[in-house]
């Protein structure tokens, strides 16, 4: 008899045993978050499934002294299959500039296309463990290439730069990237490796450190210096039904004086460092069809050779997971 009872204790404890491992095996790869918006800057490692979709359209508002820009981008993100997916920006651009020299305040303002960028997204790792820290995160790489379709040339000095809406340059950028989640939050790291290639230019010409110029009818073969990029967010999700919570990110871009293939750069090296603090929500949170919604401003912290910046910015994404979710 007592070898009965510790026979079916023995089986019983075995099987509570092996279905608590199935629940673990289970949880920690199901989803504990429907769609947040996600940072503004800092991509994403995972990539949409093949034939799935979102388009999101941002709002920012970089704004310093004597200038501000109101830049209306909108991405568009296709899951291509195979872990890959295709990304294009597509940018408008509203300048106001303002000439205080003389004594006089003079302003103008501008409107039009600015540079596309077009990116192909690989991700070579996923996350299985989406509740604990010390996982293995989601890891992916993207290849991007700045089109130069904005106008940078044959400016007017009447309107102070404010109709300059691109660099003049074809870039070539390699990002690596990384995303974990340890419920409640969700981590974020990107870096970045951009090279511009040369170009010439005739003045009036803002350079991209946004201080620096070049006079009108003054000719340049211009060459950016090597850039390289760092940005990472932590996101604590305070309602994962509804995707809401708020967002720590920062932002980190150093242009050195001297390009990676070019020789030595005719462009001002220059660096700067910014807090973004940002919150979000879903709403309406449907399975096939969500729409996320972000606002925040990025805050200059440390600079040098760029000018210090409070940037608003606003965004809403329109997600379609007809091929499963993310």
């Amino acid at each position: 008899m007592q070898h009965s009872v510790r026979r079916r204790t023995i089986l019983v404890l075995a099987i509570v045993f092996l279905s608590l491992g199935r629940l673990s095996a289970q949880s920690v790869g199901d989803r504990w978050v429907d769609n947040t918006s996600g940072p503004f800057y800092t991509g994403t490692a995972d990539v949409e499934p093949g034939g799935s979709y979102y388009v999101e359209p941002f709002i920012t508002n970089y704004r310093t002294k004597g200038a501000h820009n109101l830049n209306l981008p909108m991405k568009f993100a296709y899951g291509l299959g195979h872990w890959t997916e295709l990304d294009v920006y597509a940018p408008f651009t509203y300048n106001f500039s303002r000439d205080d020299q003389g004594g006089l305040s003079k302003s103008a303002t501008a409107f039009g296309y600015a540079d596309t960028q077009a990116q192909i997204k690989w991700q070579f790792i996923k996350e299985a463990d989406r509740y604990h820290f010390w996982s293995k995160p989601s890891m992916g790489l993207s290849f991007a290439l700045n089109v130069p379709t904005g106008k940078y040339t044959n400016l007017d000095p009447n309107l102070y730069g404010a109709d300059q809406r691109g660099n003049g340059t074809w870039n070539e950028q390699i990002n690596f990237l990384l995303r974990k989640q340890f419920k409640p939050f969700e981590l974020y790291l990107e870096g970045t490796e951009v090279v511009a290639d040369p170009t010439h230019i005739v003045g009036p010409y803002h350079f991209n450190n946004n201080l620096s110029s070049v006079p009108a009818g003054t000719s340049l073969h211009m060459v950016d210096g090597n850039l390289l990029g760092s940005s990472g967010t932590l996101e604590h999700v305070l309602a994962p039904k509804h995707g809401f919570g708020y967002m720590v990110e920062y932002t980190y871009q150093h242009q050195f004086s001297r390009s990676l293939f070019f020789g030595q750069a005719t462009a001002p090296s220059f660096y700067d460092f910014n807090l973004i603090p940002e919150v979000e929500v879903t709403w309406p949170n449907g399975k096939s069809f969500p729409v996320t919604w972000a606002v925040g401003s990025a805050i200059t912290v440390a600079r040098n050779g760029y000018p210090r910046q409070l940037t608003p910015m606003f965004t809403v994404s329109f997600y379609g997971n007809t091929h499963g979710e993310r």
